[in-house]
């Protein structure tokens, strides 16, 4: 049996692992921390001793990677995708808008629904309904390198379906401005949501907290197939001797027994170690703000809400609590606890008016480096899994998945780095 050593233990790192121990290799997992998940995982909230994640996860029905990774851990009865598609819109005075699909079959039922969405005019529809339309057919490839921004006025799109429609789903999926992110592959995006098939432009909201949706049944699938997790292990450094790994040092021991080694690290980590050529590759981050507000009196009544014309982008209802999420959160992240809270609660009160009399508790999570940003440039320059070393693979969402740092990205990219390890081992067997 091939042993394999994972540098990593991400959702990335736990990927592969569960792949790889699925197809009888022995796997070892290492990880700096005290637990495992890496920038998908939940907190106690110390008073209420309730479960709450470093950020509220949007997944969707063309998600195929992640639905797999459920099924393969015994995990997919924690999510649930909707009976019927819809996205309720939150404006200022509390007024309530809902984009649903109708009752037709697929896709004339997604279309349909956008027809009739209330707050685009019939010229923002005629504009949108084209382009989404032309996606089905069009090449990602053929927008160059446009930004996002660029293409959608290129494509003649008018500022409503901008702000209430492409820039919602912009922000949302790839963490940042649609004047820095990558057309190419917010266009391969779309394509995945809407032209895919079946359920892929639904959403999923999990059941229970990241950690009890993917952490917890993941490390139970990865002991039951005798997987050594590690935690609070850091690799400290790895030696290459004729063109493969052949050693590495953690800050507790050293590992020389093994066939392969994984390094399933966010990309500073990776660089750190000194081992891979990443110079032309200068990855910079964006933030994501996550607040929670306790409180007396909740008058939501939906599961979640999109806010346009807001530093707000999302409000998830939890019932004695409420979870707001700011995607692209630069310019928020290094500001004070106290001016993070001023700026939520004026904010919340022109959408909601006098919720913030309600709120008894606010908790504020920061995920500096939440994703990488996603332009032309650095797409361009991601790394594969398979590297010049023989027995070295990398993952991570920041890898040449074809997909933003997501959720999705991640779990893809330790599949693919499973394959190739698999690959690998019976192409030289």
């Amino acid at each position: 049996m091939k042993k394999v050593l994972v540098i990593g233990g991400g959702l990335s790192g736990l990927s592969a692992a569960a792949y790889l121990s699925h197809n009888n290799f022995e796997v070892t997992i290492i990880e700096s921390t005290s637990k495992l998940g890496g920038k998908t995982h939940s907190i106690q909230e110390r008073d209420s001793k309730i479960e709450i994640d470093n950020g509220q996860h949007i997944l969707l029905g063309c998600y195929f990677e992640t639905l797999n990774f459920l099924k393969l851990i015994s995990a997919k009865d924690s999510i649930k995708v909707q009976e019927q598609f819809f996205i309720n819109y939150l404006l200022p005075n509390f007024q309530l808008f809902k984009l649903r699909a109708g009752n037709f079959f697929y896709p004339f039922n997604l279309l349909y629904g956008l027809y009739l969405f209330p707050l685009l005019s019939i010229r923002d529809k005629a504009s949108l309904l084209k382009l989404l339309i032309k996606i089905k057919f069009m090449d990602s490839q053929s927008v160059g390198q446009l930004t996002v921004k660029e293409w959608l006025e290129k494509e003649n799109q008018t500022q409503n379906s901008f702000k209430l429609f492409w820039e919602v789903i912009c922000v949302g999926a790839l963490n940042i401005s649609t004047n820095i992110a990558s057309a190419k592959l917010f266009c391969e995006v779309l394509k995945q949501i809407f032209w895919t098939g079946g359920d892929s432009y639904k959403i999923i909201l999990p059941s229970n907290s990241l950690n009890k949706t993917f952490i917890v049944p993941a490390e139970s699938f990865l002991i039951r197939n005798n997987v050594k997790i590690c935690k609070s292990e850091k690799c400290e450094k790895i030696f290459i001797e004729d063109s493969k790994v052949f050693e590495i040092k953690t800050n507790k021991r050293i590992f020389k027994d093994f066939d392969y080694c994984l390094a399933a690290v966010p990309f500073y980590s990776l660089k750190s170690f000194g081992i891979i050529d990443t110079d032309d590759l200068d990855i910079s981050y964006s933030a994501v703000l996550n607040i929670y507000l306790w409180l007396n009196n909740n008058p939501l009544s939906e599961p979640f809400y999109a806010i346009v014309n807001s530093p707000i982008h999302w409000i998830f209802n939890k019932g004695d609590f409420i979870n707001i999420t700011i995607s692209n959160a630069n310019n928020l992240v290094d500001k004070s606890k106290s001016a993070i809270e001023k700026i939520i609660l004026v904010e919340i009160d022109k959408f909601i008016p006098s919720l913030s009399k309600e709120v008894r508790k606010i908790v504020i999570i920061k995920e500096k480096k939440a994703t990488f940003i996603p332009s032309n440039n650095i797409l361009e320059k991601r790394l594969k899994s398979k590297t010049k070393f023989s027995n070295l693979f990398l993952a991570g969402d920041w890898t040449d998945t074809k997909l933003p740092s997501t959720i999705e990205g991640a779990i893809k990219s330790g599949r693919i780095a499973a394959e190739e390890i698999i690959n690998h081992h019976f192409n030289n067997n």
